[in-house]
């Protein structure tokens, strides 16, 4: 019986060993599930960063605009600063089409490379309230009460952060109807 005793003991060694096939399809859920929480905070904080970079275009767009103003009395708007966007009209300037580098162009002397939208999208107004891009605005005629030049509109879009509105100067001719994105407006 010694013999049979040592080859007993050997079989239940080896079935010790190993993982049974519940195991094995309990270890590979559970890495599925953490692998989906991953991703799925993974896009959180990519976004969340992408807006925080939208914040810090933005900043700087508005002291490169108030720079502009201190030295010219006027905001860019004229049709070779800012006009010829073929995605919202031609009296605005955005990252959806080339109509921006007009902007940077015009502002190029108080910041060097103004952004873009991280995501940029292309051909898409953001003031619809679907893409992501920057829209730049300042009237040729009297806007707000103010004279030609004398306000400006920044339109933009966040992901992950809620609408912003900032509004500096009376404006009770010409109210802002954008639901969607965030807005910077600034009148003289």
């Amino acid at each position: 019986m010694h013999g049979n005793d040592g080859i007993l003991r050997g079989t239940m060694q080896w079935a010790k060993k190993g993982f049974t096939i519940v195991e094995l399809l309990i270890v590979i859920v559970v890495i599925g599930v953490l692998a989906a929480i991953s991703i799925v905070a993974y896009n959180g904080i990519q976004q969340t960063a992408r807006d925080a970079q939208r914040k810090s275009d933005i900043a700087n767009i508005v002291k490169a605009l108030e720079l502009y103003y201190n030295d010219k009395g006027v905001y860019p708007g004229t049709p070779n600063e800012t006009g010829g966007s073929t995605s919202i009209n031609s009296g605005w300037s955005t990252t959806a089409d080339s109509s921006w580098q007009n902007l940077v162009t015009a502002l190029d002397p108080y910041m060097k490379g103004i952004g873009r939208d991280p995501i940029s999208t292309p051909g898409v107004g953001v003031t619809s309230g679907t893409g992501y891009n920057y829209a730049y605005f300042a009237s040729t005629s009297s806007y707000c009460g103010a004279a030609p030049y004398q306000m400006y509109i920044l339109v933009y879009r966040f992901e992950n952060t809620p609408r912003k509105g900032f509004m500096s100067g009376e404006c009770p001719t010409n109210p802002l109807h954008y639901s969607t994105p965030s807005i910077h407006r600034v009148v003289k």
